[in-house]
């Protein structure tokens, strides 16, 4: 360390440098002394003495002076920023002087740098500054960063992706990362700063104020502490030049740009467009912590620093970010405050994004939106819920109120449906706050309050709450139970028809509809409260979505199937087991007590209340008691009772049908005697009988049930004596109805009957009112008694008999009752209900109690009556099978059997079972299991009655059946299976019909075949049951006789004939007919079977395959009930073997889908019974599901690819994308192959796969944004190279290839970034498209327009326009705009390939509109690829088609906007050449429309490169055709602006190429040449160039020589003018004039005539210019060549085609061809009249110049002669020219004997037009010539006027005399 000097050798020092830097006496010397001594000199800051700092501050004083009057004085700048960043101060160690030292060093820079000119200078200084920099001290690195933005304001950005820009990442690459994260975060920061100016008094930088974003400390570090201010415009500036610079080359990975753009891109300049557009390029991070930590910290500001939070459009930029990201919602403190912050923000939109946000977090962490705890939180620990309900209260609540501060309609709807809508979602996750009920109770009231809009997100927030019903605690379910119990329990129905009405009645609707739901999911199946209300949910006066809900609360399996939905939403993946056991697993229905109890209860509460919910709902209630009685009883046993959809038809037949159901019923129902039960029962009567004896109504339901009855005999059978004798009362209240029988139904009527009969049986001997109905009997005769008694006497005295109570009534009275019954039933009025009481007397065997005889002697009376009558009568032929129970006593059996029998023929379903029930009874007598159902008295001994009745009769019945199963006859087959079906089920423990099962079995495979539905699902389900009913030898005997029968035809044959095969026809023909056969639902049922593996299933799978044929049948329900049964088998060997599972289920999903109705029906059947949880079945096998499916699909036989297809479809849709990612490919290759399947419907079938497919696929792609792109990328690496491969795009079949192409559009449309790297291909595959999408009658006109005389450029046209318009080009420019600009190559790769592959306009213009959009999306970057693009486009312009040509013409205009100088020189020339090449028609027209588009799109580069393209557009603007030549003067209009200007500006280029060109052997383009000469010459003054002169003149000399061409004339009329023109200049060069006099003199001499015709003006105009020019004039040789000429006038054929400068309007109009025009008007005459006119005054001035008196003699002569009708007829036009060449010559000078010469022309002139019929025009003209020879010569006067006069009297018009008056006459 160096010595401190002492305070005197500082100051010397200080003085020192200070004379140096005072002595410099010029900028230079003052320069050197600055760069050399400055920085020292500052560091004397440092100094511990005063004074040498108080020097230091005098020198500084000084320089500053000077250098204000030096503004090209530059500063050592390096070094200060060196010394400012590092100053060398040894000796120092006060902190404050070394900042003196930065301070000034900095600001000296920062002066410094306003001087610097030089931008690379600049660039230099930019690395220094900014590395280091974030290790400064605050002030330092303020100073510095202000001189980086002065820089920044000069830099010049690379283009991105170029080898320049990898240049200035190199160069501007820091050393450290800190400083690199400094300046990212301060350039940031800068653009949340707000400018705020010094204050304009003080000039005081304003400090210790922030904003939003930013602290005080932010603030001012760019402003107090950086020592400067901002306005509006610097601020602005610095923004731009920060944002130009930070996007350019700052930083190697742009993704190190997420921060900084985010805040940019709301920034309020311009600046915010194009950052989103950066934005959209880079992967935005969404789980990143430090991105997302970063955003939140903006979001939410941070109090410790002060720093308020961000403006609120930034806080919305912020939200939509995280709004997607799960990390986001990870920290709860954070997340309360982003919601409070949002929510209470002012800004609409913020509110709405904050809204979103919460929804977000409440899907992904609920549990941040719980109230904080923490004190940091502690003023925003509301919760959310509370936050958007006091949002809710101050917008209007309930009801929606708007306000200034609310708003527009449409905006706060939106926002109020979203936080009704978030209020569910937290409340779905959020159990601590749901459970206490006060936000449902808020939404209920909402709902009831609020406005229509919002219903429907009211009802999806409490819908959503359904997961979290069932936790609630018991409180919590009594307070909801009070809540739907209001809701619930009125009556709606009134007669209000008020628009206010109806709108409540709508919102009631909707709160029953939740309200069920809520009961649903809330309490369990056996709550008997809950269930109730489900009842009141079933009012008819509810809508119908109500009632189903409710009716689904009352139904185990679809609440267990409800409650599945919500729970598998929140468990994992479910198991095989689990699936079935969902199945098996029974809910317990509510206590049969309980709820009958409960049900008393509520009528005794509600029983003044009429209009109570539960008086509508009554009978519903009682029948769910019953199925509650029967489910208590049945609960855990095994039965035909399963809990699956068929559970209410299983439960309401199963005591008729199941004996073990009638048992468990009856044993637990007996022993109930409680007063409850007996209040019951009264209740089910009374509702059934509706009134009492005296007629007083004592039903509390409004409506009469017809269920009633059924319910009350269910009751009522299995309830004991005791219990029953306490229902006396009804014993008259039933007479009564009885009574009525007249006006009831025969249902009621029979039900009455029971319930009579089995009160009656419980009664005393002792009841009066039983003992007198009886005895009424014998007092009575049958015709007078009333029906009502015998009826219901029929009913009382078997079941008194039954019940051991026959001594309360005698024989007597017995055989009184039967003669009564038979006397009625001699009248037809009364049959039914006489069938019914013999019924009722016979099955009990109360008929033994008469004597043998009267039996006897009833049945045959009975039998002679009704034996012929049994057909189609159910009821007399139940009745005769009940009378053969008496049969076997007298040996009828047989006579029973023939007349049931009999009655084969029937057609009617339900008799042939009636019929086989019968028979069972003829077989078995009481052991027929038909009698089940009639066992209506508990306690009875049935038993008796079976050993009364026994028969023997099977094994007789059941031959003959079977014997009947051979017939042939359809009807005999058809009743002998179905009676079959009714024995084998019947008589199931006959020892007889087992000992038959293997004949039996036979007959069932049989009757398979038969063409009647009905029969072969009564095969079917009569195999099953003799399956079941065999043993395991049997059993096996039994499979491999059907597996025979369906594959062995010969050996089936031979064991039993009828057997089926495979080709054996099972429906109708036609039926089922598709065009490839007919099939067998059974036969499939085979295969199924077959392809699990197991043959036996088959039996299992017929019984579950239950037909609608036998189900739909009353009485065939009861065989299809026991299917059940097979199911529970097949049920537990799926859980026992998984092997048969894997097999069996994705056979069985397949067969679902089957073509055919029939087996789609049965298999659906099969998989409906076996398996119940469909989804969570199919999600777990899924694999095994899908493999099966795919190779479906590719099956030989058409059906199986069909179903496969089907089914898949419906697999894929209800499945999650990620389990069949992997067989993406798979999919997509099997869907377009039966797309293109021979098979019409499985091409439809796969068309909609393949649509479902593709909308999945571009689902998952779009879902995956911002967290899956490597998952993208992998799935469209498989699928885009296959879309575009030959089985997609490629394919042969149309229909796969406009489906592959769609769904590539489709993917495009997605906007997904995972498409991107597939942009190059895609873009070339699509251009080449456009002509194969184009449709062919397009094509075809535009190759055949000429046929139907239509353009066929009008349709090129269209064709092109069409292009531009296309969803496909659409799709094109999306992929160009998305595309990321490192792909700018293969993009240009893929759009020359597509334009040089393209075949056809369409594709060939859309490859020209890719270069433009090319151009526009990427104008920065294209430059270096511009070469290789316009070499296309030119080769593009020489195509056939103008309308391509054109389009690749605009093509180069934007191309040259991009391209260097040197490559538009380059083809600028080109174009030049191909103009003038004139290889094809219309090549000059695209080379016009080209330069016009350049100067269109580049006009900018088209004044690069005007040297090029003016000359020739000042040269075509002359071309010979006029549509060029229109086009290019328009060009030339636009682009000179100055016009004659710019031709002397381009004269010498335009020369140069005249040049070329002149002399071309194209004779059209020396014509233009020609034009462009006399075009010069009218454009230029007579100031340019003698160089440019003479070019002209021996460019115009040269083109003469030779030979005469069609257009010469126009050189020929160029060189007269330019000799005209530059006159002086040719006075002065003798060389020159006698040039052009030698080569006026050739072209004057040529012998074509029709040439000299059209130069002879342009000659006699030279010789009247140059008159003074020559010493000798040419006067004989002009008049020789007048002469020739007009004596070869008859050759003119056109006077248009003869140059005639001095007239206009002379050109005679094209007449008409008419035979009737005269010669003289004929267009000839007049062409030859014009000719002839125009050279006589073209000679005029030769005269004038000359005076020649040849040359005057020759004029009058052949002026005289133009009336002389020798080379044509004259007509009024020659009269008037011969006036008009009389005063031309008067106007020359004319001496004393041409003025005799021309006296004696006038009286000519006067004598020919001065005649009275002349036109007037020609008498004016006469008038005016005869004044101007009076003015020339007055000695003519008197004659002249004299003649005027007589002119004037002969015709004295008014226009004559006034024009005398003129002429002084």
């Amino acid at each position: 360390m160096s010595a401190q000097l002492s305070e005197q050798k500082e100051l010397e020092l200080v003085e020192k440098v200070e004379l140096r830097i005072a002595l410099a006496d010029s900028e230079e010397k003052l320069q050197a002394s600055l760069d050399l001594y400055l920085a020292p000199l500052l560091l004397k800051l440092a100094s511990p003495y005063a004074s040498t700092r108080n020097a230091v501050f005098e020198s500084l004083k000084h320089v500053l002076s000077r250098l204000s009057s030096l503004s090209a004085m530059k500063l050592p700048v390096k070094k200060l920023i060196d010394q400012a960043k590092n100053p060398t101060l040894p000796n120092c160690d006060n902190q404050a002087l070394i900042d003196n030292v930065r301070l000034y060093s900095s600001l000296l820079a920062s002066k410094g740098v306003d001087r610097i000119v030089d931008v690379d200078e600049k660039k230099m200084l930019i690395p220094d500054i900014m590395n280091g920099i974030s290790a400064q001290p605050l002030n330092t690195a303020a100073r510095l960063f202000h001189i980086l933005c002065k820089l920044l304001l000069s830099w010049s950005p690379p283009r991105k992706g170029t080898p320049e820009e990898q240049k200035i990442i190199e160069f501007l690459q820091l050393k450290d990362e800190k400083d690199l994260k400094f300046l990212l975060d301060h350039f940031t920061k800068f653009f949340l700063l707000m400018s705020a100016k010094a204050d304009p008094q003080t000039g005081t930088i304003p400090r210790g104020y922030s904003c939003p974003g930013l602290c005080a400390t932010d603030v001012s570090f760019f402003t107090y502490s950086a020592g400067v201010s901002f306005t509006k415009e610097q601020h602005s500036n610095f923004k731009r030049a920060i944002f130009k610079f930070v996007t350019n080359g700052f930083v190697a990975d742009d993704q190190l740009l997420l921060k900084f753009l985010c805040v940019v891109s709301t920034d309020s300049s311009d600046l915010s467009d194009s950052a989103l557009q950066f934005l959209k390029r880079l992967q935005i991070p969404y789980e990143d912590e430090d991105f997302i930590d970063y955003l939140i910290s903006l979001f939410i500001g941070d109090k410790e620093i002060g720093r308020p939070p961000v403006k609120p459009a930034l806080q919305t930029k912020i939200l939509s970010i995280l709004s997607r990201s799960v990390r986001a919602t990870l920290d709860r403190e954070k997340v309360s405050l982003i919601c409070s912050i949002g929510l209470h923000s002012s800004d609409v939109k913020l509110r709405i994004i904050c809204l979103t946000f919460i929804r977000h977090t409440a899907k992904t962490n609920f549990k941040s939106l719980l109230p904080g705890s923490t004190s940091e939180t502690a003023d925003y620990s509301t919760s959310i819920l509370s936050l958007i309900r006091n949002n809710l209260h101050s917008e209007g609540w309930p009801r929606l109120q708007l306000g200034p501060s609310t708003p527009s309609f449409a905006t706060a709807v939106q926002q109020r449906k979203l936080q009704y809508e978030i209020i569910g979602d937290i409340l779905s996750k959020d159990y601590n706050s749901f459970k206490d009920l006060s936000y449902v109770e808020f939404l209920f009231d909402s709902l009831s309050g609020d406005l229509d809009e919002f219903r429907h997100s009211i009802q999806e927030a409490l819908l959503s709450v359904l997961g979290q019903l069932h936790k609630l605690p018991d409180f919590s379910k009594q307070k909801l139970k009070a809540m739907l119990k209001a809701t619930l329990g009125g009556d709606a129905a009134n007669n209000d028809n008020s628009l206010d009405h109806e709108k409540k009645k709508v919102v009631l609707m909707t709160a029953r509809y939740i309200s069920v739901k809520f009961i649903n999911f809330t309490f369990d199946f056996d709550d008997h409260e809950a269930r109730l209300m489900n009842i009141w949910g079933t009012l008819k006066t509810n809508r119908f979505d109500i009632i189903e809900e409710s009716t689904k609360g009352l139904h185990p399996y679809w609440f267990r199937m409800n409650r599945s939905l919500v729970s598998n939403t929140n468990s994992s993946q479910i198991t095989v087991p689990k699936v079935v056991e969902s199945n098996v697993s029974e809910t317990k229905l509510p206590s049969f007590q309980n709820f009958v109890q409960y049900l008393l209860q509520e009528i005794e509460e509600l029983k003044e209340n009429k209009d109570s919910v539960l008086r509508s709902t009554l009978p519903v209630a009682i029948n769910f008691a019953k199925q509650c009685l029967i489910s208590e009883a049945t609960y855990g046993k095994s039965t035909i009772i399963g809990q699956d959809e068929d559970w209410q038809v299983r439960i309401q037949n199963a005591i008729d049908v199941d004996e073990r159901v009638s048992d468990l019923v009856s044993s637990l129902l007996s022993g109930v005697d409680s007063k409850w039960y007996i209040d019951f029962l009264k209740l089910v009567c009374g509702e059934f009988v509706e009134n009492d004896a005296s007629g007083q109504r004592i039903a509390l339901s409004k409506y009469h049930d017809v269920t009633l009855g059924f319910t009350a005999l269910t009751f009522l059978k299995f309830t004991n004596s005791s219990v029953l004798s306490n229902l006396e009362c009804f014993l008259q209240p039933l007479l009564r109805y009885l009574d009525g029988f007249k006006t009831i139904s025969n249902g009621d009527l029979e039900l009455a009957g029971q319930i009579l009969g089995i009160i009656s049986s419980s009664l005393p001997p002792t009841c009066s009112d039983l003992a007198q109905l009886i005895a009424s009997v014998k007092s009575n005769t049958g015709n007078s008694l009333e029906l009502s008694t015998p009826f219901a006497l029929a009913y009382i005295l078997p079941r008194l008999h039954l019940v051991q109570k026959g001594s309360m009534f005698n024989n007597e009275q017995l055989s009184d009752l039967m003669e009564v019954i038979v006397n009625l039933g001699n009248s037809d009025t009364n049959r039914r209900i006489v069938l019914l009481m013999y019924s009722q007397i016979l099955k009990y065997g109360l008929l033994l109690r008469l004597d043998l005889k009267k039996r006897e002697d009833f049945i045959v009376r009975f039998v002679q009556k009704y034996e012929k009558k049994l057909m189609n009568d159910e009821i007399l032929t139940q009745v005769y099978g009940y009378l053969s129970l008496y049969a076997s006593q007298f040996d009828l059996s047989d006579n029973f059997f023939k007349d049931i029998f009999a009655t084969y023929p029937s057609k009617q379903i339900e008799y042939l079972l009636a019929a086989g029930e019968a028979l069972s009874l003829v077989a078995g007598g009481w052991s027929s299991r038909i009698l089940l159902k009639e066992r209506d008295i508990y306690g009875a001994s049935y038993a008796q009655l079976e050993l009364q009745f026994k028969t023997e009769n099977s094994g007789k019945v059941l031959d003959q059946i079977l014997v009947a199963c051979n017939s042939t006859e359809p009807a005999m087959k058809k009743a002998s299976c179905i009676w079959l079906l009714c024995l084998t089920e019947y008589l199931q423990n006959n020892a007889f019909l087992k000992a038959k099962s293997k004949d039996i079995h036979l007959k069932f495979m049989r009757f398979l075949a038969v063409n009647d539905e009905f029969v072969q699902d009564a095969a079917a389900r009569g195999l099953s049951l003799i399956y079941q009913q065999g043993d395991s030898d049997l059993q096996e005997d039994m499979v491999k006789s059907l597996l025979r029968s369906f594959t062995d035809s010969t050996k089936a044959m031979a064991l039993s004939a009828g057997t089926m095969s495979e080709q054996t026809q099972v429906f109708e023909p036609d039926v089922m007919n598709t065009g490839d056969g007919s099939i067998s639902t059974y036969k499939d049922i085979m295969s199924l079977a077959s392809e699990v593996g197991d043959p036996s299933l088959v039996y299992k799978f017929m019984s579950l395959a239950k037909s609608s044929a036998l189900w739909s049948s009353r009485r065939g329900i009861a065989f299809g009930l026991g299917a059940i049964l097979s199911k529970s088998s097949l049920e537990k060997m799926l859980l026992q073997d998984e092997k048969t599972s894997n097999k069996l289920i994705p056979v069985l999903y397949r067969y679902k889908f089957d073509p055919f109705p029939s087996v789609a029906r049965s298999m659906n059947d099969i998989w409906n019974t076996l398996i119940t949880n469909t989804s969570s079945t199919v999600s777990s096998y899924f694999d095994v599901i899908l493999s099966a499916l795919l190779d479906g699909m590719g099956n030989k036989e058409w059906r199986i690819r069909e179903a496969s297809t089907v089914g898949l479809l419906q697999l894929l849709q209800t499945q999650d994308f990620e389990k069949f990612s992997e067989k993406l490919l798979d999919l997509w290759m099997m869907g377009f192959r039966v797309m293109d399947d021979i098979k019409e419907s499985v091409r439809e079938a796969g068309t909609r796969f393949v649509v479902a497919l593709a909308k999945i696929f571009s689902r998952s792609i779009h879902s995956t944004e911002g967290g899956a792109t490597e998952r993208s990328k992998m799935l469209l690496d498989r699928i885009v190279p296959f879309l575009l491969g030959l089985k997609g795009i490629e394919s042969d079949a149309e229909e796969v290839r406009k489906f592959a192409l769609t769904t590539l559009i489709d993917l495009v449309k997605a906007d997904s970034k995972a498409i991107r790297p597939y942009s190059p291909k895609l873009i070339y595959e699509f251009t080449l498209l456009f002509s194969s999408l184009e449709p062919q009658v397009i094509n075809y006109l535009a190759l055949n327009s000429s046929k139907y005389n239509i353009d066929s450029d009008l349709i090129d046209i269209q064709r092109k326009n069409s292009v531009r318009s296309s969803p496909l080009f659409e799709v094109i420019d999306k992929l160009i705009n998305q595309a990321d600009d490192d792909m700018l190559e293969s993009l240009i790769e893929s759009a020359v390939k597509a334009a040089k592959s393209s075949v056809g306009l369409p594709s060939k213009v859309a490859a020209s509109q890719v270069f433009m959009l090319l151009v526009r999306r990427y104008a920065l970057d294209i430059k270096p690829y511009s070469g290789r693009l316009l070499k296309v486009c030119m080769t593009m312009l020489e195509d056939k088609n103008e309308a391509v040509s054109s389009v690749y013409a605009a093509s180069i205009g934007y191309l040259l906007k991009v391209t260097s100088i040197e490559k538009a020189v380059k083809y600028g020339k080109k174009l030049v050449a191909l103009y003038f090449a004139g290889t094809r028609d219309n090549g000059k027209k695209i080379v016009g429309m080209t330069i016009d588009s350049i100067l269109k799109y580049s006009p900018s580069q088209f004044e690069d490169i005007s040297t090029i393209f003016m000359p020739l557009i000042f040269i075509a603007s002359n071309d010979n055709d006029k549509d060029n030549a229109q086009l290019y003067s328009k060009i030339w209009s636009e682009a000179s602006r100055s016009g004659s200007a710019a031709v002397k500006l381009y004269l010498s280029e335009i020369l140069n190429l005249l040049s070329g060109f002149i002399t071309s052997p194209d004779f059209n383009m020396r014509k233009t040449c020609a034009k462009t000469l006399l075009a010069i010459c009218q454009s230029v003054d007579r100031h340019i160039a003698d160089k440019q002169i003479d070019l002209l003149f021996q460019l115009t000399l040269n083109s003469l020589q030779g030979r005469t061409w069609d257009g010469k004339e126009s050189l020929f009329k160029a060189l007269i003018q330019l000799s005209i023109f530059f006159k002086e200049y040719i006075v002065a060069n003798t060389t020159l004039k006698a040039e052009i006099d030698k080569v006026v003199e050739v072209e004057i001499s040529r012998s074509n005539m029709k040439y000299l015709k059209k130069i002879v003006f342009d000659y006699a105009e030279y010789l009247s210019e140059t008159m003074d020019l020559n010493s000798s004039i040419p006067i004989d040789t002009y008049m020789k060549i007048v002469t020739a000429v007009m004596n070869d006038v008859d050759d003119a054929t056109s006077r248009g085609s003869i140059a005639n400068p001095t007239t206009e309007g002379n050109e005679a109009k094209r007449a008409k061809p008419n035979v009737a025009v005269g010669e003289k008007s004929s267009q000839k005459n007049t062409e030859k009249e014009q000719f002839v006119i125009s050279i006589l005054k073209a000679s005029v001035p030769i005269y004038s110049k000359g005076q020649s008196s040849r040359l005057f003699d020759y004029i009058i002569e052949h002026s005289t002669n133009l009336f002389s009708n020798e080379k044509f007829v004259y007509t009024w036009k020659s009269q008037v020219a011969a006036s008009e060449i009389g005063m031309l010559l008067l106007e020359s000078p004319v001496t004393e004997v041409d003025s005799t010469k021309l006296f004696g022309y006038w009286n000519k002139v006067f004598t020919v037009c001065g005649k009275k019929e002349s036109i007037l025009n020609v008498k004016l003209k006469l008038i005016r010539f005869g004044s101007t020879l009076i003015k020339k010569f007055p000695e003519f006067r008197t004659s002249v006027e004299s003649q005027l006069r007589e002119l004037s009297e002969a015709d004295p018009t008014s226009r004559m005399t006034h024009e005398l008056k003129n002429v002084e006459i």
